[in-house]
């Protein structure tokens, strides 16, 4: 993407007039050249509950890193997400918009998300901005590692996937990770490689840009693999132009993998292990931020994706709990998890820090959003784009200075295309229709409130896949009558008010219900036969598998990609720098 001879439109100000070339800039975009413009760092974990940190109140996992991260800014205890599931999380995260205008929706699970690496859906650069294309073009250099879950190819030019969705279409310089997501596919062997099942390697790949450079993943190392490129990234960095990194984990998402020599390491459990390594990588990011003398001037964001897999196990999954700031003592258990828009699924851990602007060892219970770090950031870089482009987040830099008033008036909860409630003015959450919990398992120990069970269409490949609540008509519970809960007292959702019992109720129900209405008639696309959006729609085809260089493609004689002589085709080709 590049812009066509700027125009100073006033002192300080560009005004980028045409967009070529590739991607997409709002027509009236302007970039204020005397703002801050602070570095950014935004640390993203994959499916982490509100209390998987000490700092959040664990007594199982040691993360004095994250810990500290705590206690040099914000904690944010209202932090939601902006969907409970990942590819509509991460494309609101990357646009600061509501997953249904990206068609990064669906109804069933498996069309909740990308499904595969080969499917020809994802997030669109010709339509949608991310936050890296704006800040590439406020001056900034951007790069990202780890996980993506927003798409690879929508077709094959000549003999090789277009590669029209990766990060580095979005205005990522340089991006080093696993673009699909941490599937059953990817399980490791003994080995710590990603080809327990067979079709690990097609799944499960690290790519440097558009080049595959090893397949399979070799997930025990992948860690310390992403953790190196986001060091590479920051020590190269130089002082006379800010800079953007966004950091997306495959921890503490199923299945669970730690190097060897962390193992057994916590009183967590693997899943403890999971955490505690997470934390020894955010502590090196965090510590190259200090050496190379960015510590001033970066606004560093922790958070994650969406709520905790509970339909993995408990052993296996995240933790929603409730502890007393000051005694420890467990007051209670968020309800739901990922899939669900209770607040177990959407309400994250949250950490802010900006010297100067954010108050150390200060914390806030005004609700801000996962959507909202796109407008903060692209606000702090000085970057406006004009009257006709829609952002659903808010700037939350008034919630970063102390203000104890959230931006959101009215904040929508989408399950799929279906809007089934609504935060109302940061404190009171609305509920139209509720998800149903149901189980396949006999044992109910593996999670009580979700959908424990196996992924029918799972049950065709070698690896079982658990299942998720779904948004389908099946899936929901019309309420008779809009049922109210107060987040600041009753975060449980265990006390429903209703007109008889909340003097506010007609009010607060009339203002989301506007919100609702104005939504769905200005936004208001349909899922397909199968129950996808535009991202996540289409079949899968071997002709978009990314192989290795010099690599065959899979197809009817061979499932992984091949050396043209039946063999498998496999790298190990990591490069130094990207």
């Amino acid at each position: 993407m590049v812009f066509v001879k700027p125009h100073l439109c006033a002192v300080g100000w560009l005004l980028f007039v045409e967009a070529v070339a590739s991607g997409f800039m709002p027509e009236g975009t302007r970039v204020d050249l005397s703002a801050t413009r602070p570095n950014v760092l935004v640390l993203l974990v994959d499916d982490m509950g509100y209390s998987d940190l000490a700092c959040f109140g664990s007594p199982n996992v040691s993360t004095p890193h994250i810990d500290g991260l705590a206690r040099r800014g914000m904690k944010l205890t209202q932090w939601i997400s902006a969907a409970s599931i990942c590819t509509p999380s991460r494309a609101s995260i990357q646009t600061g918009r509501y997953a249904i205008r990206t068609g990064c929706v669906g109804v069933e699970e498996a069309r909740r998300v990308i499904p595969t690496p080969t499917n020809p859906g994802g997030l669109d650069p010709d339509q949608h901005l991310s936050i890296a294309t704006a800040l590439k073009h406020a001056g900034y250099r951007t790069g990202m590692a780890g996980k993506w879950h927003l798409g690879l190819s929508s077709k094959v030019e000549g003999q090789d996937p277009n590669y029209k969705f990766v990060p580095n279409s979005h205005g990522y310089d340089t991006y080093l990770g696993s673009p699909f997501t941490n599937t059953p596919a990817c399980a490791m062997d003994a080995e710590g490689i990603s080809q327990k099942a067979k079709n690990g390697p097609n799944v499960c790949f690290l790519m440097a840009n558009r080049t595959v450079v090893q397949q399979p993943l070799h997930l025990e190392n992948f860690t310390s693999t992403i953790t190196q490129h986001a060091l590479n990234f920051i020590s190269s960095a130089t002082h006379n132009q800010p800079w953007f990194f966004f950091m997306s984990y495959f921890h503490v998402h199923t299945p669970l993998f730690t190097n060897r020599n962390n193992r057994g390491r916590s009183t967590g459990g693997e899943f403890g292990d999971n955490v505690e390594e997470l934390d020894d990588s955010v502590g090196e990011i965090l510590q190259a931020v200090q050496v190379h003398g960015f510590s001033n001037n970066t606004l560093i964001l922790l958070t994650s994706d969406n709520g905790p897999y509970q339909e993995e196990g408990w052993a296996n999954s995240g933790r929603t709990s409730l502890y007393d700031e000051h005694t420890g003592a467990l007051l209670g258990r968020l309800k739901g998890g990922k899939g669900q828009l209770y607040e177990g699924g959407v309400r994250m851990p949250g950490i802010a820090v900006w010297d100067g602007v954010v108050q150390p060892a200060s914390r806030s219970d005004v609700m801000v959003s996962s959507l909202d770090i796109f407008p903060t950031v692209l606000a702090a870089a000085g970057v406006s784009l004009g009257a006709n482009y829609t952002i659903d987040g808010r700037d939350m830099a008034p919630v970063l200075q102390g203000s104890n008033q959230s931006q959101h008036d009215v904040f929508l909860h989408y399950c799929g295309f279906d809007i089934i409630g609504a935060r109302v003015l940061g404190r009171w959450k609305v509920f139209w229709k509720v998800q149903k919990w149901y189980t396949h398992e006999t044992n109910l120990s593996v999670c009580a409130q979700c959908c424990s069970g196996v992924n029918p269409l799972s049950r065709l490949t070698p690896i079982r896949a658990s299942e998720l609540c779904g948004c389908g008509s099946k899936d929901l519970v019309v309420l008779p009558s809009p049922v109210v809960y107060d987040m600041l007292q009753d975060s449980l959702e265990e006390v429903p008010l209703t007109r008889q019992t909340l003097p506010r109720y007609d009010q607060i129900v009339r203002l989301a219900s506007a919100a609702k209405s104005d939504m769905e008639k200005s936004v208001h696309p349909r899922p397909d036969l199968f129950g996808a959006g535009t991202c996540t729609a289409g079949l899968p085809s071997s002709s978009r598998q990314p192989c290795c260089p010099g690599c065959a493609k899979p197809g009817l004689l061979h499932n992984l990609c091949h050396d043209g002589q039946g063999n498998h085709c496999s790298c190990d080709n990591v490069p130094t720098h990207v």
